[in-house]
């Protein structure tokens, strides 16, 4: 069985590599950094930055590091969705993928089958989430008639707050998640496997 590190033991392992590494390595490091930091950005701003243009300013030598950094965080950013909201965050991740690969035309059907996977992952999410409400809601009705009728005044039960409900979806998400998972790393790891990220 292999040892567990401490955050310290690991710390001190990555300052010893970076004592060793060559300055290319640490320039390309840097230029790593760099590229996540604009992806950063990128995600956060409102459209007003141009990565196209910030791209463009790359010297030939910086460039692959760069994009490397960029990919990576805007992979780290696509995931299964939990709402609309987080849909639409994704979204903008997958845009910057299409700046970086601007050069790729069918880099556009990647991103859209993405999207596509997602959107069908938050729908068929959603759909599994009200039929279990409801399924819930059909057990729990008779519970709320009978304890109207013995208190004399309208008794609601929230299903979603009871922990059976809580149990049960997160059974049902458990199954769920796993089959759109392994859809979504797999089409991640294209554009992993595209610049050796």
């Amino acid at each position: 069985m292999g040892e567990i590190k401490s955050a310290l033991e690991i710390a001190l392992e990555k300052a010893e590599k970076i004592g060793k590494a060559s300055k290319e390595e640490l320039r390309a490091q840097e230029w790593k950094e760099k590229g996540q930091r604009l992806a950063a950005r990128f995600l956060s701003e409102e459209g007003d930055l141009d990565l196209a243009e910030e791209i463009a300013r790359l010297s030939p030598e910086e460039k692959v590091p760069v994009l490397r950094g960029l990919v990576e965080v805007f992979l780290r950013n696509i995931v299964l969705p939990r709402d609309e909201y987080a849909l639409k965050e994704i979204r903008k991740a997958l845009s910057g993928l299409e700046t970086v690969f601007s050069a790729f035309p069918e880099v556009k059907n990647l991103t859209q089958e993405i999207d596509r996977l997602l959107s069908q992952y938050l729908n068929h999410r959603e759909a599994l989430y009200q039929q279990l409400k409801q399924q819930f809601e059909a057990q729990v009705s008779g519970v709320e008639e009978a304890l109207s009728n013995q208190m004399g005044v309208k008794v609601k039960v929230d299903v979603e707050m009871q922990p059976q409900f809580q149990e049960e979806w997160r059974k049902v998400r458990d199954q769920l998640d796993p089959q759109y998972q392994r859809q979504l790393d797999y089409l991640k790891g294209i554009f992993e496997k595209a610049l050796g990220a």
